[in-house]
């Protein structure tokens, strides 16, 4: 075999060794631990709700934060535009849960590039509590949800928590793919990180933070141009010397129907965003990809007979990480078949990963933006 052959080798060895140490910290972050029970009260919360236009199962998510087994809360929703279609089963949700502590809020102003930022800066003063829970339109939570959170924060030194989350029903090409993304690569990353070099981000579908860790970082204007606030808003916490955690919580995400074009699109931004955020942690990402490494020796080699039988076991490696990291830790119900997608869903990885280096452009919400170096959005330039 040649040198490069050789290097090709390294790299799927360390690949290999990557596959394995993500399975074993999957299986330790999510293994059951003896902790202190959830209370159904304690300190009050009050929960930020960024909506914007309807989904197929908008009333489930709206409403899992609705019925918390959890006292006392409030629940703040934004909203942007006062013609939103949204609104009317808000008001209807209002009149369902009338013992719930809810508001409907129009946020009509622009404060910077980021909408969601945007928005949760005009519900800010109208938050009674002083732990807060910021949470994606899109996201359902289990009746503990809130509960949970709060017995996180009992623990001295916290500033942050978040909570991973798996895909839900995936019907489309790009959809299955996404949630194959998710339960593949980001949750099992997520995991790894944990314990290798710890938490210094948070996991954006939903984020609980106390009032004083976000006085202390400047409160959220210093976000209002970031695309990756969530990474941004776990990173600055850290960085006060407050404790960041991800709790083995899972939440679920609504997987909205995605073409293949979305997916790619929806990939290249988060690839990008990440390279410019944790650009160590983004390089050595590159090591990551197995299946690819196996198939080069396997072209390499002239399809010698052994290098088939690598490139198999590569294949079923990674699908026993898929699987394990969807049944047994996020308690998904992809199906089956959609595991088949595996090697596409590789493959697109990698291209996509070596295309993030080629470029800063990002397409979000209709719009096209630069990230900067710093990873603030910019105004589209000609610039790739």
């Amino acid at each position: 075999m040649g040198a490069m052959v050789y290097l090709v080798f390294l790299l799927l060895t360390a690949a290999w060794f990557y596959q394995f140490l993500a399975l074993v910290c999957l299986g330790r972050f999510f293994r059951p631990s003896p902790s202190a029970p959830p209370v159904e009260t304690g300190p009050g919360i009050t929960v930020f709700k960024p909506l914007k236009g309807l989904a197929p199962l908008s009333r489930e998510c709206l409403t899992s934060f609705l019925t918390q087994d959890y006292h006392p809360y409030q629940v703040l929703f934004g909203v942007r535009d006062p013609d939103d279609p949204v609104l009317a089963l808000l008001r209807e949700l209002s009149r369902a849960y009338p013992r719930c502590d809810l508001s409907v809020v129009i946020c009509p102003e622009d404060l910077g590039l980021n909408p969601k930022i945007s928005t949760l800066r005009q519900l800010l003063p109208r938050a009674r509590y002083d732990l807060l829970v910021i949470a994606d339109g899109d996201v359902k939570v289990g009746p503990d949800y809130l509960a949970q959170v709060a017995a996180a924060f009992r623990q001295p030194g916290v500033g942050l928590v978040s909570c991973p989350y798996r895909a839900g029903p995936s019907r489309t090409l790009g959809s299955l793919l996404e949630a194959l993304t998710v339960t593949a690569d980001f949750i099992p990353s997520v995991a790894v990180a944990n314990y290798v070099e710890g938490v210094r981000f948070a996991l954006g579908a939903t984020m609980a933070l106390t009032r004083q860790a976000l006085a202390a970082i400047g409160g959220l204007a210093p976000l209002a141009d970031f695309l990756a606030d969530d990474y941004q808003l776990g990173f600055r916490i850290a960085q006060t010397g407050l404790q960041v955690k991800i709790l083995p919580y899972v939440v679920e995400t609504n997987n909205p129907e995605m073409s293949f074009s979305d997916y790619l699109a929806h990939q290249l931004r988060w690839a990008r965003t990440y390279r410019v955020c944790r650009p160590a942690g983004y390089l050595a990402y590159g090591i990551t990809h197995a299946l690819v490494y196996s198939l080069a020796i396997l072209l390499a080699t002239g399809l010698a007979p052994w290098a088939w039988g690598l490139a198999a076991a590569t294949l079923v490696l990674r699908g026993a990480l898929a699987g394990f990291s969807e049944r047994r830790c996020l308690k998904g119900d992809l199906p089956l078949a959609a595991f088949a997608l595996l090697p596409l869903k590789d493959l697109l990885a990698f291209g996509l990963w070596l295309a993030s280096f080629l470029g800063r452009r990002v397409n979000w919400g209709g719009r096209s933006f630069r990230v900067t170096p710093e990873g603030n959005l910019a105004p589209r330039t000609d610039s790739p």
